[in-house]
Order: structure tokens, then C-alpha cells, then sequence
């Protein structure tokens, strides 16, 4: 088939079929997104900020925005990511694990979504690995 005969299918029209909400579930992810911490479990760690490396996969039912095109019916990546740097400029967590769990409780209650996976990890810490770190997954009313 010759590219030039493809055409773009017709913009998503309000009223179309769409599969039933609950039998769906779409992600949207953040990758790489860098911040600035206070944490860590040794005294050390607590006195600058440390560099956080942090994955972000964002489940949701179906998103409306998929046939209405419409960005009023997304979840603004540009929010999420603001909502991740605040918690982490007052994070007072000593754990990763607790971090992530604040993060995903703050997009669980401030966004539609169904379900968050978060990964934090500290880059250089240990000369014999690139990072450690954690990844947790959370459903909405779990």
C-alpha cells in the first residue's frame, strides 16, 4: 500500500462507540522526571537536598479524551509533574518507599485516575550500581 493513499481517519465525534468503561484501562507515563530531596535514612543524606530519578505510569478508565479529543478530558502532564516537584520540596520523608507513597496518594486524590505505579530511585549512591530504589502500584480505593 503507497503511503500518499492513507488518509487520517475523521476526528473522534461525541456520540461514538467506545469500549465500556470498566473492560478498559488506558496510561499515560512520565519518564526520567528529575527532583531535588531531603531523604535518606544516615544523617548525611539530610543535610542537601539529593538527586531523585522518578517513572510515573498514570491508569485511567477509558479516557474520555481518547474520542473527544479534547483537552479538557486529559489529565494535564504539566500538573502531574508540578504535583510530584512540590512533594518532593517538602518531603520529609526518610524512606523511598514512603516518598512514593505520599506521591501516589497526592495523584490518587488530585487526578481521575484508577491506579498509579511509581518508581523513585537515588541515582550513584552505591559505587556498584547506577541507582537503588523502589517502585509501588496503587488502585484507587484500595
Amino acid at each position: 500500500m503507497r503511503l500518499d493513499r492513507i488518509k487520517a481517519p475523521a476526528p473522534a465525534r461525541p456520540g461514538l462507540a467506545v469500549p465500556a468503561a470498566e473492560s478498559c484501562e488506558d496510561t499515560i507515563f512520565l519518564r526520567g522526571v528529575r527532583v531535588d530531596a531531603l531523604i535518606g535514612v544516615y544523617e548525611h543524606e539530610r543535610h542537601a537536598p539529593q538527586p531523585l530519578v522518578i517513572d510515573l505510569e498514570l491508569g485511567l478508565r477509558h479516557a474520555r479524551c481518547c474520542a473527544s479529543d479534547d483537552l479538557r478530558d486529559a489529565v494535564d502532564y504539566g500538573q502531574v509533574l508540578a504535583a510530584v516537584r512540590r512533594l518532593a520540596q517538602v518531603n520529609r520523608a526518610v524512606l523511598l518507599e514512603a516518598f512514593a507513597q505520599n506521591v501516589a496518594d497526592a495523584l490518587l486524590a488530585g487526578f481521575e485516575l484508577s491506579s498509579v505505579a511509581i518508581s523513585v530511585s537515588k541515582p550513584a549512591i552505591f559505587d556498584a550500581a547506577d541507582s537503588v530504589g523502589v517502585s509501588i502500584r496503587r488502585r484507587r480505593g484500595a
